[in-house]
């Protein structure tokens, strides 16, 4: 596992490597503002940030909120209980990644692409890695993405779902994949957030999911009892 996320990481740094020299931060978000004509028309637009911002984030807290109730009804009752361990460590992963985002963000200052001078906004572009290091004041704080993490968070679910169901583990990685995409996307089309700040936050949500995985006993389940 621990080697698993090493190699996870360097793959990380290879694409951040390939951001930072392509500047395909600036590339794909200049070619979302100039399909809109020079603004951030989709800022506001109903499907960005009525449905897929602000409705996805409300799905993501009911379907949290889902998580924890099953958990304390496995807790109460027999009901749901051979998977008690499982509940737990979702109820416990799924904050716990989402939390880790939005806690670098608020020690960063990385501005959103809306408020960089290209886009329309006020400020000097820099990489994020450079506003790590030297923040301007008065910087965002969009670094990494956090309404990305509300659909990859759910990373948690692919674990579970290797132990209790593996013939739909894929499919439950690539469904949580599948959405956290379609968020980073909208935000990108709203100007909130560049691409390395969507795939940063998937990283951090894989590893806090993966490493609270490696010392959780949820590994002992097996379809209704633990082994013996």
């Amino acid at each position: 596992m621990l080697n698993h996320l090493v190699r996870l990481w360097g793959l990380y740094f290879v694409l951040l490597s390939f951001i930072a020299v392509t500047e395909l931060d600036q590339l794909v978000a200049t070619i979302w503002y100039q399909l809109e004509g020079g603004q951030w028309q989709l800022k506001h637009y109903w499907l960005t940030q009525t449905w897929l911002h602000d409705g996805g984030h409300d799905l993501a807290v009911l379907l949290f909120i889902t998580v924890l109730l099953s958990y304390v009804i496995s807790v109460l009752t027999r009901y749901l209980s051979p998977y008690r361990h499982a509940l737990a460590y979702l109820s416990i992963s799924i904050p716990a990644s989402t939390l880790t985002v939005s806690a670098i963000k608020r020690l960063t200052q990385v501005d959103c692409p809306w408020s960089v001078m290209e886009f329309g906004g006020g400020r000097p572009y820099q990489f994020w890695l450079h506003s790590v290091w030297s923040p301007m004041q008065g910087a965002d704080h969009c670094f990494p993405a956090g309404h990305a993490s509300s659909a990859y968070m759910f990373f948690g679910l692919y674990f579970v779902s290797t132990q209790l169901f593996p013939q739909h583990a894929k499919k439950v990685l690539y469904g949580v994949i599948s959405f956290g995409v379609i968020f980073g996307l909208a935000q990108q089309l709203r100007g909130a957030h560049f691409i390395s700040h969507d795939i940063t936050s998937a990283f951090i949500c894989w590893t806090v999911s993966c490493l609270l995985w490696k010392f959780w006993p949820v590994k002992q389940l097996k379809l209704g009892h633990f082994d013996k």
